[in-house]
């Protein structure tokens, strides 16, 4: 894939098999937003990853991609926030997919690390 406004950004996408209704339903809505993003589509994405966050708020799928959106459209303090989000969580659930090779398998909280690192 391509670098999405010339940061280096990851977006990540997580499959969950199982799981509630609630859970199934902001997931749903955060791979639409991770669709979006990945075709550089920024305000859609946005919609739908504020969908599943109004759902779960606690989706760190959700929040990193949340970040993305925010750094690849110039609000850098708010895409801080949510990599700050993710890392204090010290999520250890993994990237199952990315638009980087390297973040696939790797927890969220690293690779919310190495986003910051990138603003």
């Amino acid at each position: 894939m391509k670098k999405i406004g010339g940061a280096l950004t990851v977006l990540i996408l997580s499959v969950l098999l199982g799981g509630c209704a609630t859970s199934s339903r902001d997931m749903n809505y955060m791979n639409q937003g991770f669709d979006e993003l990945s075709n550089g589509n920024f305000k859609k994405a946005e919609e739908y990853l504020e969908k599943a966050l109004s759902i779960n708020p606690d989706n760190l799928y959700a929040i990193l991609n949340m970040g993305v959106v925010y750094q690849n459209t110039g609000r850098p303090e708010k895409a801080r926030e949510m990599y700050q989000k993710v890392i204090d969580r010290e999520s250890k659930s993994p990237a199952s997919r990315s638009n980087k090779d390297w973040a696939v398998g790797e927890k969220l909280a690293e690779i919310a690390r190495k986003n910051l690192e990138n603003l």
